[in-house]
């Protein structure tokens, strides 16, 4: 089993998925305590909606995937920061 460790990619694949768990695990422990995880699966299912404008438009995935879920995700929180509900309320609505 440590035979696959002599290869530099592999010490490199577990570093980075060290680095990822932690990153990950902070990060949606902060989402659950917060109420917030209907917000984070609408800007992760508003990614997909900017994969197909970019194949539809011709651009490249990654800005078409970028641009849409930053616009998802700034229009999500200006409805939330003026409305008196509660986030994923609010997504929802948007969201259906």
């Amino acid at each position: 089993m440590f035979e696959a460790f002599q290869f530099e990619f592999m010490r490199n694949a577990l570093a980075a998925g060290l680095l990822v768990s932690i990153v990950c695990g902070v990060i949606g422990t902060l989402v659950v305590v917060n109420r917030i995880v209907f917000l984070a699966g609408g800007i992760a299912h508003a990614a997909y909606g900017g994969i197909g404008l970019a194949v539809f438009m011709g651009w490249p995935f990654t800005a078409g995937t970028a641009g849409f879920s930053l616009l998802a995700a700034g229009v999500m929180a200006a409805v939330t920061l003026k409305a008196k509900h509660r986030a994923d309320a609010m997504v929802g609505v948007i969201w259906a």
